[in-house]
């Protein structure tokens, strides 16, 4: 029994010490912000970790939103789904000491499967509600650029030395300042020369209490001008401030078998067509068009007074735009839509338009080149007349495409239709009507 007695006595008094003793565990006091923005331009999204559990994916051009974590040590990673894998690869980790009160940004540039992580640290900005001021940071995430300055000036004001609120390097971030609110023009040139002009915005009117990261990047084949801004508020809304200089484009597909040959106008007096002697299944080049909405109208070519139909074009300012005449008789329109050309390296991107009028709902097969279509399911399913499907990612290698009603493999409305793309590569293919109504014809979107 004393044995027992002196043994308990000694864990109590271990336990006790435990309780009352100094703990040698970190004590937080704070919290800090931390997001991450991707400066990669041909990159999948990238996976943002912290330690091993996941805050959130991120694109190119993008930010992740704002996490808030306690002032302590953490390991922060990065992976990606590189080709041909079923799992992401873990490609970066960062050790990081978070301060209270401080935001912190990841930038994700260079090489997809070696990336390099540069850490932009601010102090984290509140409002009471009465400023009448916003604060901006300016960032330099563009690796075809050289140095950079920045211009944040009234409306007409030209680029002149010594006016610049930054100049930055690739990967720099300058510190906050606080500007009145107001309307502005944000110019970009080389650094030390003001007549090099590398991207100019429209007037932006900024409101107060708002803090900014507002950085410049490579553009991609989404955007129409050479050089893309975007301002990124404290929440990791990412916005497109798109060049003035560079107009929004559409590009015109005739996919009405029921249409026939058509000029087309964008303005509402039919002054001089923009596209003449539109035929079933061409495809025009990227045209210049107004930003915001337009009246689109085509008529019989070389006869504006003999109207076909008219429809509307919505266009944002930077984005390239694809006008998709579809529909039979009596119900001829146009699907419009923001196009994705943006080439991913790990990936094949493919996408079919659905303008074949005398079916309702397909199946799209992409498989292996000759490959039957028995015994795999469709790569897009039950998709709709007169809509874009979403986006399939392929491998590299050598494909067939096939069409069948949905749930219908015995009937094949087209197909095959062989396709041998390479990483990178962005298809847009669309399904057309035939002269046989039992039929379809898939076409490549040159």
């Amino acid at each position: 029994m004393r044995r027992v007695f002196l043994l308990l006595t000694c864990l109590t008094a271990i336990v006790l010490g435990a309780c009352t003793g100094d703990s040698s565990l970190p004590t937080a006091t704070g919290k800090g912000s931390i997001r991450t923005i991707n400066a990669i331009k041909t990159s999948p999204d990238f996976g943002f970790l912290i330690e091993e559990r996941l805050i959130a994916a991120v694109s190119f051009k993008g930010s992740t939103g704002v996490a808030r974590y306690d002032d302590l040590d953490y390991t922060f990673n990065f992976e990606v789904l590189l080709s041909g894998n079923t799992f992401a690869t873990r490609v970066a980790s960062q050790f990081l000491h978070v301060i209270a009160d401080k935001d912190f940004v990841f930038l994700i540039s260079g090489a997809l499967t070696n990336p390099t992580i540069t850490l932009w640290e601010g102090d984290e900005r509140t409002f009471d509600g009465t400023e009448t001021v916003f604060e901006a940071r300016f960032g330099h995430a563009s690796e075809s650029l050289g140095p950079v300055d920045v211009y944040l000036a009234a409306p007409g004001t030209a680029p002149a030395i010594g006016m610049e609120v930054a100049t930055l390097s690739f990967r720099e971030v300058v510190p906050a300042v606080d500007f009145a609110e107001g309307d502005y023009v944000i110019t970009v040139t080389a650094a030390g020369d003001p007549s090099t002009i590398h991207y100019v915005s429209d007037t932006i009117p900024f409101a107060p209490r708002n803090a900014l990261i507002i950085t410049v990047f490579d553009a991609d084949a989404n955007d129409t001008a050479p050089v893309s801004v975007r301002a990124i508020t404290a929440g990791g809304a990412s916005s497109r401030l798109a060049d003035v200089r560079f107009p929004p484009t559409a590009r015109f597909i005739h996919a009405s078998a029921d249409l026939g040959a058509a000029d087309i106008y964008d303005d509402a007096t039919l002054g001089t067509p923009i596209v003449t002697n539109h035929q079933f299944g061409d495809t025009t080049a990227d045209l210049d068009v107004a930003i915001g909405e337009s009246t689109i109208s085509y008529t019989a070519p070389g006869s504006p007074g003999v109207p076909l139909f008219d429809s509307t074009l919505n266009a944002t300012a930077g984005t390239h735009n694809d006008v998709v005449a579809v529909g039979q008789s009596g119900s001829i329109t146009t699907s419009n839509f923001v196009a994705d050309r943006r080439s991913v390296e790990t990936i094949v991107k493919f996408r079919l338009f659905h303008a074949a009028a005398n079916h309702g709902l397909i199946d799209v097969y992409v498989v292996d080149a000759g490959t039957a279509i028995d015994d795999v399911l469709p790569r897009l399913a039950q998709l709709n007349f007169g809509f874009p499907s979403l986006t399939v990612a392929l491998d590299a290698g050598s494909f067939d495409v096939y069409l069948t009603p949905t749930g219908d493999k015995t009937m094949l409305l087209a197909g095959p239709v062989r396709i041998d793309p390479v990483l990178g590569d962005v298809i847009d293919a669309i399904a057309l009507d035939t002269v046989d109504p039992a039929t379809a014809e898939i076409r490549i979107i040159p």
